[in-house]
Order: C-alpha cells, then sequence, then structure tokens
C-alpha cells in the first residue's frame, strides 16, 4: 500500500493460482449482507470459494482482539493506534496459512474486512495526515513483510453516508463495541477509509452505495460488486466455460504452463508486430482501450501478455465494452490511465485560452502560428477571427465586436503595408527572391505586427494527451472562473468520452472530479481574497524585463557528487564528504567531463544538472510569453491578469517603414475597449481587449538541463526577435552565478543576424519541399 515494492500476490513469495478479495467499509455500510451476496454467487457460479472473517473471535487467535473491543485496556484513546493494531495482526497472522493454502489451491478467498479495517478503525484516532501515513506505513510494514500475510488482490470498500449507517445500526438493534461508544466514529472512520481509497487505489475499490442522498438497492450494489470482480476470477473453474474453450483454441498447456499454439500465433500476428520476440508493439487492428485493458491485467498475472491478450480479449471478449470496462475498474488505477491516448482538437480558441489549454505539461500541443499567417482573413459569415464571450450584455457586445472589427481592419493594412516595404527594401537579387524569400519576407512582417492582434484572436489547438493528462487538463479547465475555459471543458469531456469513456468516468463524479474541481475553485477564489485584501493594488513599475529571483545551489560545485553518483558504490553522503575537501581543479574537471564535447544543442548533458534550479520573473509581451510558455519541462508556470499598464514597444522595421501612428492606434483602441470592459464589470473579459505587444507579468521555474534546451533553442537566429533577447538575458544572469554551466551552453547564440538565418531557414524548408 505504500510506495515500497511489493511482493508477488502478497506478503509470500508463493505461486498462487487463486483470487484473494476483501469486502471492507465503515460499520453499517452493508458489507455483510453484500459478503453473504457474493459467497453465494461464487459457488453458485461452480467457484471453489474459502471464506473467512475477520476478527475470527476464536479462542486462540483473537482473545486480544475481544479484550481490547470489550473496554479491557482502556478506550480506544488511552490504547493507542499502534497497540490496538498489534491486537489485530495477530488474529490475521494465525489465518493467513488459511488463506495461503486455499490461494494455492485455486480458491476464491473471501474475506470479511481485513488490514483496511484496521487502517481506517485505528487511523482516525491520528489527526494529522502526515503521521496518519506514517501509520500506514508501520502497519503495511508490519503485515506485509514482518508477519508475511498475504496481501489481497483487491479491497472492496462500501461507502454509505454516516447518518445512514447510523440508522442501519439503530434497526438492527446491534450493541456497541468500544469504538462505536464515540458518536463521531462513523463519520471519522468513513473520512479515513475516503483517504485510503484515494491513496492507495491500486489496493482499495470504494463503491458509492448512495445515489441522490438514497441507499442503493441491495442487489443493484451485489451487481456492480459482481461486474467489478468478473475479470479478476480464476479461469480454471467449471463455471468459467467461455476461457476454457479459448485456451484449448489459441493457447495450450506446456511444461511451464500455458503455451501460445500454431492457430494462437496465427490469431496474434493480426495485432501484434512479433509473435516471438521480447519486444513488439500493437497495430491499429486493436482498439486502444483494449490495449489498456490488457495492459491493465499486468498486475495481476503472471504470463506473457500475449497469453493474456489470446487468454481474455480476443474474439468476441474484445468487442465487449462492458467486460473491458469492469477490468479497467477493477485493476485501474492512475497509472491505467497513462496507457491510453487521444487527440483532440479545439477550435476557434481565443488566444487567451489557448495558454489554459497548453497549461499541463505531460501532454502535447501544436496551436497555429501568428508568425507565419496572415490573420485578415473573414470567415463565411464575413466575421474576422476573434471570439466573442456570449455572456456580455447586449451594449457591450457591441461595442466590443466594433472595436475588434477595427483592430483586425488596422492589422490588415500594417500587415500588408510591411509586407510589402519589406519586399521592395530587400538586398536580397531579383533572381534569389523565391517561394522561401517569400516565406521570410512574409514571416518577418507578421513577426512585428503581430503585436496589434488582440488575445481574443481565434486559433485551433491540436491536443495529444493521455486519459490521464486529458482528465486533468478537463478538470483544470471547469475549475477556470473563466467562462471560454469552463464550456470548453465541458466540450471536451463530452467528445473524448464518446472514444475513450472508461478512461474518463471520473472526471465529474461528485466524489473524485466535481469534489478536485470545486476544491480548486474555492482555494482560486479564497487566495484570490486575501490578496485583494493584503496587498496594494496599484501596478508597480514595469522594472527589469527579466529577473532572476532565485538560484540553487548558490555554487555550481555543489553538483559534482551527484554527477559521480551513477559510478560509485556508496551513499551521496559519503561522495559529498569527499568531493568536499578536494581543490577546486579537481571538481571542475568532473563538471568538464560530465559536460563532454557537445557537437549541437541536442547533446545535453545528463540528469545531475536536473538538481540545479532557476526561478524567473519576467515582463515581455503577450506574443512572447506564447511562444515560450510552451516548454514542457518547467515548475512553478504562473501568470498574472493581462493588461495594457505595463505598456509596449514599436517595432524598428514599423517605424522605419513609416507605420508607427497606425500601430500605436490599435493600443490606444484596445485600451479604450479594456476600460469599458472592466467599468461594466467584466475583469476577466477585459483581457481579450489587450493586444499580443502588451506586456505582461509571469513566473516559471526551470532546472538546469532544461536551461540548455531553452535557451539555446530559443535564441537561435531564426527565432522571434523578442524572446531571442529573454533567452540571451537569461544566460547572462546564468553565466553570473553559474560561470562553468553558463560557458558549457555553446550554442547560445547572440549576434547572428535574423533576417539571414530566417531566409536561410526557409530556403532549407523549401528545398524539403521539393524533394519529397
Amino acid at each position: 500500500m505504500t510506495n515500497h515494492a511489493r511482493p508477488v500476490n502478497g506478503g509470500g513469495s508463493f505461486k498462487q493460482s487463486g483470487v484473494f478479495i476483501v469486502i471492507d467499509g465503515a460499520n453499517g455500510s452493508g458489507k455483510s449482507t453484500q459478503f453473504d451476496l457474493l459467497a453465494s454467487r461464487l459457488v453458485k457460479e461452480g467457484y471453489d470459494v474459502e471464506i473467512i472473517k475477520f476478527p475470527q473471535y476464536n479462542e486462540e487467535s483473537s482473545y486480544f482482539v475481544r479484550e481490547y473491543l470489550a473496554g479491557k485496556y482502556g478506550t480506544a484513546k488511552e490504547v493507542g493506534p499502534y497497540t490496538g493494531s498489534i491486537f489485530f495482526s495477530v488474529d490475521r497472522y494465525s489465518g493467513a496459512s488459511k488463506i495461503r493454502k486455499a490461494l494455492l489451491a485455486g480458491k476464491v478467498v473471501l474475506a470479511d474486512r481485513y488490514v483496511g479495517a484496521n487502517m481506517a478503525h485505528q487511523g482516525l484516532m491520528i489527526n494529522s495526515d502526515e503521521e496518519r501515513n506514517g501509520y500506514f506505513t508501520w502497519l503495511d510494514a508490519i503485515e506485509y513483510k514482518m508477519l508475511g500475510i498475504p496481501r489481497p488482490d483487491i479491497n472492496l470498500v462500501l461507502r454509505v453516508d454516516p447518518e445512514i449507517s447510523a440508522e442501519l445500526i439503530k434497526k438492527r438493534g446491534e450493541s456497541k463495541d468500544l469504538h462505536e461508544s464515540d458518536p463521531d466514529h462513523l463519520s471519522k472512520s468513513l473520512k479515513v477509509f475516503d483517504a485510503i481509497c484515494e491513496l492507495f487505489p491500486r489496493d482499495f475499490k470504494q463503491i458509492d452505495c448512495v445515489r441522490n442522498n438514497k441507499l442503493m438497492p441491495i442487489d443493484s450494489i451485489h451487481n456492480l460488486i459482481w461486474e467489478i470482480l468478473t475479470p479478476m476470477l480464476p479461469s480454471n473453474n467449471s463455471g468459467n466455460t467461455k476461457q476454457t474453450i479459448k485456451k484449448g483454441k489459441f493457447l495450450q498447456e506446456g511444461e511451464y504452463g500455458l503455451e501460445i499454439s500454431a492457430t494462437g500465433k496465427k490469431e496474434l500476428a493480426k495485432y501484434v508486430t512479433d509473435v516471438e520476440s521480447n519486444v513488439y508493439a500493437f497495430n491499429e487492428a486493436l482498439t486502444p482501450t483494449t490495449i489498456a485493458a490488457a495492459m491493465a491485467r499486468l498486475s495481476r498475472r503472471g504470463d506473457d501478455m500475449r497469453i493474456t491478450l489470446l487468454d481474455e480479449f480476443m474474439g468476441d471478449a474484445g468487442k465487449d465494452d462492458a467486460l473491458l470496462r469492469r477490468v479497467i475498474t477493477a485493476y485501474g488505477d492512475d497509472s491505467v490511465q497513462q496507457l491510453v491516448g487521444q487527440h483532440v482538437v479545439v477550435e476557434g480558441a481565443s488566444n487567451l485560452l489557448t495558454k489554459k489549454l497548453e497549461w499541463g505539461r505531460l501532454a502535447s500541443y501544436l496551436e497555429q502560428s501568428t508568425r507565419y499567417i496572415y490573420f485578415d482573413q473573414k470567415d463565411k459569415d464575413g466575421k474576422y477571427k476573434y471570439f466573442t464571450p456570449e455572456h456580455l450584455d447586449d451594449d457591450m457586445k457591441s461595442s466590443y465586436n466594433q472595436a475588434m472589427d477595427e483592430l483586425f481592419t488596422r492589422y490588415s493594412k500594417l500587415v500588408r503595408d510591411l509586407t510589402d516595404y519589406v519586399r521592395v527594401n530587400s538586398k536580397v537579387p531579383k533572381s534569389e527572391q523565391d517561394v522561401a524569400w517569400k516565406g521570410a519576407t512574409r514571416a518577418q512582417a507578421c513577426d512585428a505586427v503581430r503585436a496589434v492582434l488582440p488575445v481574443a484572436t481565434k486559433s485551433t489547438v491540436g491536443i495529444y494527451a493521455s486519459g490521464q493528462a486529458l482528465e486533468s487538463l478537463i478538470m483544470h479547465l471547469l475549475s477556470d472562473e473563466l467562462h471560454e475555459a469552463r464550456t470548453t471543458g465541458k466540450k471536451l469531456l463530452d467528445e473524448a468520452r464518446k472514444v475513450i469513456p472508461t478512461f474518463l468516468e471520473r472526471a465529474d463524479r461528485p466524489d473524485r472530479g466535481g469534489a478536485w474541481v470545486a476544491y480548486r475553485a474555492e482555494t482560486s477564489k479564497e487566495v484570490q481574497k486575501l490578496a485583494t485584501k493584503h496587498l496594494d493594488s496599484t501596478h508597480s513599475t514595469p522594472g527589469e524585463p527579466v529577473q532572476l529571483t532565485s538560484v540553487w545551489p548558490r555554487n555550481e560545485l555543489d553538483l559534482v557528487p551527484d554527477m559521480l553518483y551513477e559510478h560509485a558504490q556508496a551513499p551521496l553522503s559519503d561522495i559529498k564528504k569527499q568531493v568536499d575537501n578536494w581543490s577546486f581543479d579537481k571538481r571542475a574537471e568532473v563538471i568538464d567531463a560530465y559536460i563532454g564535447k557537445r557537437l549541437n544543442r541536442r547533446q545535453r548533458p545528463g540528469r545531475a544538472l536536473e538538481k540545479a534550479h532557476y526561478s524567473w520573473d519576467i515582463l515581455c509581451d503577450y506574443g512572447i510569453f506564447r511562444d515560450l510558455q510552451r516548454h514542457r519541462m518547467v515548475d512553478d508556470l504562473a501568470w498574472q491578469l493581462l493588461t495594457p499598464r505595463y505598456g509596449y514597444e514599436v517595432p524598428q522595421l514599423v517605424e522605419d517603414a513609416g507605420l508607427s501612428d497606425l500601430y500605436e492606434s490599435c493600443f490606444d483602441l484596445s485600451l479604450g475597449l479594456y476600460s469599458q470592459l472592466q467599468s461594466t464589470g467584466y475583469e476577466l473579459e477585459a483581457q481579450y481587449a489587450t493586444l499580443l505587444g502588451h506586456r505582461m507579468r509571469w513566473k516559471l521555474t526551470f532546472n538546469a538541463r532544461e536551461a540548455f534546451q531553452l535557451i539555446e533553442l530559443r535564441s537561435a537566429p531564426q527565432g522571434h526577435p523578442g524572446y531571442r533577447k529573454i533567452a540571451q538575458s537569461m544566460h547572462e544572469k546564468i553565466c553570473e552565478v553559474h560561470p562553468m554551466l553558463g560557458s558549457a551552453m555553446k550554442f547560445v547564440n547572440q549576434d547572428e543576424d535574423p533576417k539571414l538565418t530566417r531566409l536561410a531557414a526557409e530556403r532549407y524548408t523549401q528545398f524539403k519541399l521539393n524533394q519529397s
């Protein structure tokens, strides 16, 4: 249950062929009823079932448990969670041999209560989450490492609200034990059970037995339990005839267990790239959901995965959505969500929304570039490509659309006139003014004029994400204050569920995604209140564009022990003690060797550099932020609300072309619309009125290895002049604090002519196109 290495199939090293199932939950959750129904169903289906209930309440093993629950040693609080747990551990230890023997015989072991009950009922006496987690670790070590009791394949935890549980207990007229004498025991134990299921989803599967504040029918709960358990049950029972038939067709008994038959290999060849090699891939004949379900079974089967695939997922079973859902539900935790990926597209996203879509680091994104595309085209309805918030009142919406139309009209004239100016004044000979030259000159004009595009400008964003990353993105959007973000989050969930519904079942469940969304939204509001209450509301002066606010370690030589670690045979602390006595030259020699002879920027040094971190506070225009924000391997990424109050710059190229007045008029128009939106109560929506050229504040932290990637890439001559300056400034500041690492960034470009290198890049692109 903790992060230590888990023994195979439980606490011992034995190879089991049975399945160990635990039914657990707070008192009054109906677990005894469901336990009896499940036991009867298993026997009826032909399974050999071993039933065991904890505590066992026999004379030998449960003496201390009985005395404890009767209050003979004092109150539960006086005894404490650790001593009380030992009593229950002794009882479980006495039943371990019975469980182990049944599992070896291929039986289904069904236990009423187990370690989870101990964790909840004793753990509720610990108030600190940190100390309670330590208690869980201690109990896990006692039970599964020291005593070696079998670990369940699954703990089903029935969840019933404490008010309903109390009513059920009262109806049954049961006598209260030591725990139930505390009137708050039910609610406290429920909270701990919730925490256990959240912390250890691989071991504990929670079943919410309440719908619309009413207890579900007993049969409905039983059917839900049966659906979860069906794919886990042994395949060698008389009741499971479908798998026996398949085994004869695709699989055969060999000297060392199941082997793939000739027919099985022929069938398998349809789905995998190699039926013999220990490395293979799946082709498109299998759905991503089926592949993920088969992979989910890896944690419970010791076979070659191709055997599992043939045994459980071929033929009709591979098309059975209910079966796939049950497998993923039974074995699935957050890691299973990482096994399936999905492409999604968001069309017509404002540039304000695109950054929220691209916030997560564990997905891949592409969006339309404002550097190479003219944004002066209208759609089929005769509208420019800008987003209008639908919830604006009619008067405000009219003013908003008029201002946006005028901004795009001015942008159109600016970008076309500047393109003509660049081409007329180009020093490239007429004979060389080819397609690449046209692309380079257009990019040069777009680079300069994109600053007058409003943040409301629409873009298309393509996203490839795992199920887990997509769920995280959706929940972040649903919790956002911005109306456009919430609407898009709902649409993403609806559309993705049409393709991978099993992996997004929890995204809006009240107890999972819903609770997370509420938590994030409420937390954000509370922090906003405190910021408004305690911080000066006036905007500070712009200050230095790039500030290095924090660096660790102060001395780059402190990284030497980490560079040596994988080549040594000692703890890091011992290596550090030795290195601390070395001379500067000796340590510098290690750094030089670790950096190596880099031949291009893609040859980055090793992961020891990830220990060093740089934190930055940046003031730059939104267009530059759009480009730099897309770097994935960063921490502490946050930005402030967009505002026109930090000003803007007029590019030299615009001044040279005599277009400054028209350029600056766009910013005047933007300021007017921004102020109007703010004054009418649309503070969040006012951000749409800001332009890509308006400066903004944002911060981020990245490690030294990422610094090589970001700074060397973004200082390249063909990059945008704005972010080239940011990257160059970052490099200068790193050289001041870590001169050896700074000098190792040998592919940082400080002085090449961006016009010439952009043309070279465009010509190389055109050359590749002509070769294809």
